[in-house]
């Protein structure tokens, strides 16, 4: 079963960026101890027109499903979320053949 990969991609709030960045560990980790699947979230990168992309990459689409599905009762995901806007998830699937993260 391939791996699902998400392409969240979103700018973050004015003048929140240190926050963010000192939540986003915390949410990353919270959601793997509820939703067990997430392997990880290994790249996340600062586009130059201020946009950003955050990849999450979990075993399988319905674990991405499930996890999405719950995000919104995870305090620390929640806490880094409100200061995103404009977020957009494109889900992908990463072939067997491709060695994990």
């Amino acid at each position: 079963m391939p791996n699902c990969v998400e392409f969240v991609k979103f700018r973050v709030k004015e003048g929140q960026q240190p926050a963010f960045l000192a939540r986003r560990p915390e949410a990353i980790a919270a959601v793997r101890r509820a939703h067990p699947d997430l392997i990880g979230a290994p790249v996340l990168a600062e586009h130059a027109d201020g946009t950003w992309t955050d990849v999450w990459i979990y075993r399988s689409a319905a674990a991405a499903e499930r996890a999405n599905a719950g995000a919104g009762e995870i305090p620390e995901f929640l806490a880094m979320a409100e200061l995103l806007e404009d977020v957009r998830v494109e889900a992908s699937s990463m072939p067997d053949e491709v060695s994990g993260p």
